[in-house]
């Protein structure tokens, strides 16, 4: 019972961290959106990462956070499966790039990661709500960039997204769920009382 209830109670941290932290980008997000100068061009879709992965144990252990941008959601190729040439420099023309800090629950061991060079094999839109995009990133990892990761994105609902690298290619870094985040739309309003202005910010 006792067992029970601690894992309750580090279940219950685990989202409450990831409400805070979903709430501190969005509503800076919503007013006032300052991406660097490569995120602004129209054809590209982005968003922040917000996230809690689990330790080797299965535990919550890491707060992940960062920002993602990608080409993927506005060329219409959700049905396509075409393959798409990887880029040779991190967010120099791959059609998905992310970036994150991770650090421990504690406050601990805070370092950062790319995901880039994504190569799209195969793009599918599994029910309405869904579109995924299947192919190989380059993830930064401490002992230099490890190539050619199976990668799969989705997009549910046009409002969540997740990223899933294969575990096995990188120690199991993120553990084993996926990195969640949001995708940001500054052409909508939002109700409530962070809609109003949707002023972004550019360079």
């Amino acid at each position: 019972m006792k067992r029970l209830t601690i894992r309750h109670a580090m279940i219950f941290a685990s989202l409450a961290t990831i409400l805070m932290v979903t709430i501190i980008f969005t509503q800076q997000s919503y007013k006032a959106t300052a991406f660097p100068q490569q995120y602004q061009s129209g054809n590209q879709t982005f968003g922040v990462i917000s996230s809690v992965q689990n330790d080797e144990s299965g535990q919550p252990a890491w707060v992940v956070a960062g920002h993602w941008t990608s080409t993927m959601l506005s060329d219409n190729s959700a049905n396509a499966s075409q393959a798409m040439g990887d880029a040779t420099a991190p967010f120099a023309g791959s059609p998905f790039d992310t970036q994150v800090q991770m650090v421990r629950l504690n406050g601990t061991a805070g370092h950062t990661h790319t995901i880039t060079n994504f190569a799209l094999a195969s793009a599918s839109q599994p029910d309405n709500m869904t579109k995924e995009f299947n192919g190989t990133s380059t993830a930064s990892m401490r002992e230099g960039p490890v190539t050619d990761i199976p990668t799969s994105i989705r997009i549910m609902g046009d409002r969540v997204i997740s990223i899933w690298l294969d575990p096995s290619r990188i120690e199991n870094h993120y553990g084993n769920t996926p990195i969640y985040g949001l995708v940001m739309d500054d052409d909508k309003s939002r109700p409530g009382p962070i809609g109003g202005n949707n002023t972004q910010v550019k360079k």
